[in-house]
């Protein structure tokens, strides 16, 4: 009995832990980037990533600013603001959670992401630091980064990490998605993030319901008849707007 009550307090317990993510960076790193989202729709974006070696958080950086607590309104409220990468990713304890928010809908998944780095040669200076070329080949692209060992911290924007430093910049040899560090400082604040709230799916469940909310009318379920008809038909509009997702092959 008292063996059963163990596993039953082992098993509630992990998934308690696995929502409530903390942790305290050594870094903040501002990126300014160029997002090709479809084959006519090409958009600036401007990220932020906080983190050490073993934990970080990345995303578009109004959702930064929401997610951390940071934000304030000035008359007009933006929380809620559509940026053009929505989903945001957390790496705690080796696992990489990402995360979006769609209208009232909360989602996520988890996965370990696996990357083979090369490292090369070849250096540029990227804002007077001197940075090394490395490459890998991830999602159904090959990918470009330069980092810098004067920067420890074996981070980079989205879910590429693992090099002896940090990445500058990282692009794919499409130049469809270009990441650019334009800003590097020193922070120690701590993050706190609750993930409770989002629906915990496989990978594979969660690209279905991703799409689904952001691409046809599931996220209104409200609608009815011809309004949803006349939705859908402008959600169809959006889906060839945005028909270059980052992750060609997401199980690569």
């Amino acid at each position: 009995m008292n063996k059963i009550f163990l596993l039953l307090i082992t098993l509630l317990s992990i998934p308690f832990f696995a929502q409530k993510i903390s942790f305290t960076p050594s870094i903040r790193v501002i990126y300014d980037s160029s997002l090709k989202l479809g084959d006519n729709f090409k958009k600036e974006q401007k990220f932020a990533l906080i983190g050490n070696s073993q934990d970080y958080y990345f995303g578009a950086y109004q959702n930064y600013l929401n997610d951390t607590g940071q934000y304030e309104s000035k008359g007009i409220d933006l929380r809620a603001i559509s940026d053009y990468f929505q989903e945001r990713v957390i790496k705690k304890g080796g696992v990489t959670n990402t995360f979006l928010t769609v209208t009232e809908s909360k989602i996520r998944y988890q996965e370990n992401v696996v990357l083979k780095w090369v490292l090369y040669g070849d250096t540029k200076v990227i804002n007077g630091v001197k940075c090394q070329m490395a490459a890998t080949n991830k999602f159904g692209r090959r990918w470009i980064a330069y980092f810098s060992k004067e920067y420890p911290q074996s981070l980079g924007p989205y879910k590429f990490n693992g090099l002896p430093g940090l990445i500058f910049e990282l692009y794919d040899t499409k130049d469809d998605y270009h990441f650019t560090a334009t800003k590097i400082e020193k922070f120690n604040d701590e993050f706190n993030f609750n993930l409770e709230s989002f629906k915990n799916y496989t990978k594979e469940n969660y690209l279905k319901a991703s799409f689904n909310l952001q691409f046809t009318s599931a996220s209104l379920p409200v609608l009815q008849g011809e309004m949803r008809k006349e939705f859908d038909e402008v959600m169809k509009k959006k889906q060839r707007r945005y028909n270059n997702p980052l992750e060609l092959k997401p199980f690569e």
